[in-house]
């Protein structure tokens, strides 16, 4: 399969990239990792949006969901068995562009299937676009009608989500109609239309205008091939989002490099506080540093007055 470059000259200060090799420095707080996934501490520290409880304690993902549905005898031709399959196929496939994502779809859901923040480059922390997902398995013919159901869910938007950063994605295994395009084009709204099949390949992607003004205007659309059809004997093809001509990071690349920017974040504080909780930390930086954190120096570490302001709120506790 054809490969994009690497990307290189990510934007100095926004970009997680750039924080490639861990710092040397004192570490008094606790950080050990059992895997890669957002925790909630790592939310709150770049104020990214927790989503909503999970509909069902029985599944949080496609494998969880096999599993489940082999167990109580789901049919594959149910509709809780196609949608759900969909619904975290696409969650699943869609990590390949940097987007996090959640299911909350269940009775309650106003419509939107799975919630989530779209880590592009440039935009990895706090900038994070927060989207709003409904995914439509459906074998008929899909019109504008969706469009204007898609509109509906930003009035009807988890806390988190009600923002002027935040666009909506409609994900079908079918191609968009000329009703549809035009339906896009004419929205208010920054929305994306998705061709995703049924095994998570991208076959198509298309946005409004009102959806670069969120900033990505450097998005793209690649079309690339792969191993030839051994029936047909015709190359495969799909196509690849992309940054800027460049491919985009996969999410778990994303997570890794939050997880370490964080990790420098609790570093930067360093020996002369105590041993505490991050949680407890964070609550004495943000009551001390209300406007927002002040920034480490040139050796990693913030300043000792500002260390001292936060020993100081540390010791009322």
């Amino acid at each position: 399969m054809r490969r994009l470059r690497p990307r290189h000259g990510l934007a100095a200060g926004l970009s997680i990239c750039q924080y490639s090799e861990s710092i040397n420095l004192p570490r008094p707080f606790s950080s050990s990792r059992i895997n890669n996934e957002i925790t909630p501490f790592t939310r709150r520290l770049f104020k990214l949006p927790s989503a909503p409880p999970t509909p069902t304690q029985n599944h949080n993902n496609l494998t969880t969901f096999l599993s489940y549905a082999e167990r109580i005898s789901l049919p594959e031709t149910s509709t809780v068995y196609v949608g759900t399959h969909y619904e975290y196929t696409v969650l699943q496939s869609l990590r390949r562009y940097s987007l996090s994502l959640q299911r909350i779809g269940g009775r309650d859901d106003a419509g939107i299937d799975l919630v989530g923040t779209w880590h592009l480059p440039e935009r990895e922390r706090e900038r994070a676009v927060r989207v709003l997902v409904q995914c439509k398995a459906l074998k008929s013919k899909l019109g504008p009608n969706l469009v204007r159901e898609l509109e509906g869910t930003f009035r009807q938007a988890p806390v988190g989500w009600r923002t002027d950063q935040t666009a909506g994605v409609l994900v079908s295994p079918r191609e968009a109609t000329k009703g549809v395009r035009d339906a896009l084009a004419r929205s208010s709204y920054p929305l994306f239309w998705m061709m995703v099949e049924r095994d998570g390949t991208l076959r198509q992607a298309l946005w409004n205008a009102r959806a670069e003004e969120l900033g990505l205007g450097p998005l793209g659309v690649e079309t690339r091939y792969g191993t030839r059809d051994s029936e047909s004997g015709t190359l495969t093809k799909e196509v690849a989002l992309t940054w800027d001509g460049c491919d985009i990071p996969h999410m778990d690349q994303i997570e890794r490099d939050l997880l370490r920017f964080e990790d420098q974040w609790v570093a930067s504080w360093g020996a002369k506080l105590p041993v505490v909780e991050k949680d407890v930390l964070l609550d004495a930086v943000e009551k001390s540093f209300p406007d927002g954190h002040p920034e480490s120096g040139p050796d990693g570490i913030v300043s000792e007055s500002c260390q001292t302001k936060v020993l100081h709120e540390l010791q009322k506790h």
